[in-house]
C-alpha cells in the first residue's frame, strides 16, 4: 500500500503542493503572487499542474519497472 501511494500519489500531487507553496510564501520580486499578498484568489494552472504530475508518475513507474531492486529494502 505504502509503494503505491510513493509511486502514483506522491508524483501526482507533489507539484501542485511545491507550487502553492511558492506563490503563497514567496515574496512577490521572487515570483510570489500579488493576489495572495492581497489576500484574493487567484486560479492555478491545472493544465500545467497536471501534465508535470503526470509526468512525474511516469518517471517513476518507468524507473520501478528498469530498477526493480530500487524498492527492495
Amino acid at each position: 500500500m505504502i509503494r503505491l501511494i510513493l509511486l502514483f500519489a506522491v508524483p501526482l500531487v507533489a507539484p501542485t503542493g511545491f507550487y502553492i507553496l511558492w506563490r503563497a510564501f514567496a515574496p512577490p520580486k521572487l515570483g510570489g503572487s500579488r493576489a495572495i499578498a492581497r489576500e484574493d484568489w487567484e486560479p492555478l494552472p491545472w493544465p500545467w499542474l497536471i501534465v508535470v504530475g503526470g509526468l512525474l508518475v511516469i518517471v517513476s513507474v518507468f524507473t520501478i519497472i528498469a530498477y526493480p531492486e530500487l524498492l527492495d529494502f
